[in-house]
């Protein structure tokens, strides 16, 4: 069984999923790999999370051709939220909504009511392996680029 607050493991592959955009567009995880690594942000868009979607754009106008970014919002069926931030911060990469948080907890990601996952962040690489866990807000950049440039390689 996965501890609640360690989740999946490093080097573990996480199993496929198919989730939808705020205009409905399906995104399956799997149609990225052998071609991209992956990084996945669960957020309930707290504010020390909007505080660093400007790095994690950057880092997927820096790494488009190598690296794809999904946002996915755990936040309830209202989506008011992430349309607000999605117009306040104009970032480009899949804001993808799973309202159930499905994903977190299928990968034992606890995720405590009106908080981020401890871990939020995970880097994938293009086998869907997890190659870094996080959460974003308490990650330095340095060591958040390091991770990037060692699963594009």
């Amino acid at each position: 069984m996965l501890h609640p607050y360690q989740g999946v493991k490093l080097g573990e592959a996480i199993p496929d999923f198919t989730l939808r955009d705020l205009k409905g567009r399906p995104y399956t995880l799997s149609s990225y790999f052998l071609q991209k690594s992956v990084v996945l942000w669960f957020t309930n868009l707290c504010s020390t999370c909007q505080e660093r979607i400007g790095f994690l754009q950057d880092i997927y106008q820096s790494n488009r051709e190598h690296l794809e970014v999904l946002a996915i919002s755990t936040l309830g069926a209202d989506q008011s939220a992430p349309e607000r931030v999605l117009r306040e911060h104009r970032f480009d990469f899949p804001l993808l909504l799973d309202p159930a948080d499905w994903l977190g907890k299928t990968l034992g990601l606890a995720h405590p009511g009106g908080a981020c996952p401890m871990y939020n962040v995970l880097i994938l690489d293009k086998k869907g392996g997890a190659t870094f866990k996080h959460h974003l807000s308490a990650v330095s950049d340095e060591k958040f680029l390091e991770a990037v440039k060692a699963s594009v390689l």
